[in-house]
């Protein structure tokens, strides 16, 4: 179910044009991180990323989905459809980014009036949650049905219902990959700035206890050399996770999702010599 859906997404990997967006993705993270060390309390490198991936982002997901959508990875068509579909993907986008932070002003805000209030801070967050995995596959019905804003939002919960154990698998195996990739993470990180950590290992409890008060502290330990293979592993953490993960998702939405949909409309369409339902056959009216 979901490992074969990230297998048959692997495969897609050998067209360069899988690699476009990732790369990108990885080289802005880096310059985020790169800006946001230099001045951990000014939030530019935040304010970078956020600006990434609302602007820049939805052009490259809707050139890579529509490029697994029609099975023509060619560098032309890659354009074109990221063109064409780029408002598609950033439009909802903002609805839902507005709706998250009325959600977290509904949770932030009663607490300063009342201690009570925390219980519904509790479940503006869980309202917050629920929405964004009920909408997540909004961008992936955008490009492969063409949907409009509210459109796409109402097909991702439509499709989420519909085969909710399918969903469930989906998110634990893009867990899985996260967890995956935060332990290499870490792993390369610590052994790479094992000398700039060594100090640490001197300090009593109240000494750490007081150094992590000031995030300052650890920027001023990593230094130089620290803050850059912070920036590098973490830019190259994202390539790999995107890499994998946007075919991930387009073909489960595609093979999963997709197929669900057409099953309750009645309209299956006949498997290909290879016993898998080819592209074109989830078009067919």
């Amino acid at each position: 179910m979901g490992m074969q859906a990230l297998n048959q997404g692997i495969l897609t990997l050998k067209n360069p044009v899988m690699w476009i967006y990732p790369i990108i993705a990885g080289l802005f993270v880096f310059a985020a991180v790169m800006f946001g060390l230099a001045d951990i309390t000014d939030y530019f490198g935040l304010k970078l990323a956020i600006l990434f991936f609302i602007f820049v982002s939805p052009f490259f997901i809707a050139g890579t989905y529509a490029a697994v959508k029609s099975g023509d990875f060619s560098v032309n068509a890659y354009l074109k459809s990221a063109a064409d579909g780029y408002f598609r993907v950033m439009l909802p986008c903002f609805v839902l980014l507005f709706a998250i932070i009325l959600l977290m002003f509904i949770a932030t805000v009663p607490v300063f009036f009342a201690q009570s209030a925390a219980g519904l801070s509790v479940f503006a967050y869980i309202i917050g949650i629920t929405l964004i995995l009920l909408t997540f596959f909004f961008d992936t019905a955008a490009i492969f049905e063409d949907k409009k804003i509210f459109e796409s939002l109402k097909r991702s919960i439509e499709l989420v219902m519909a085969k909710p154990l399918e969903v469930i698998m989906f998110y634990i195996v893009a867990a899985l990959l996260v967890f995956v990739l935060f332990m290499l993470y870490t792993m390369v990180w610590s052994s790479l700035l094992a000398e700039e950590f060594e100090p640490l290992l001197t300090m009593s409890q109240s000494e750490l206890a007081a150094f992590s008060q000031d995030s300052m502290n650890l920027v001023n330990l990593l230094g130089e050399h620290g803050v850059f293979v912070t920036a590098v592993l973490s830019g190259i953490a994202v390539l790999l996770f995107t890499l994998l993960f946007m075919p991930y998702k387009a073909i489960f939405y595609r093979d999963e999702l997709m197929v669900s949909l057409i099953s309750m409309l009645g309209k299956i369409p006949e498997k290909s010599d290879d016993g898998d339902l080819s592209v074109e056959d989830f078009y067919k009216k």
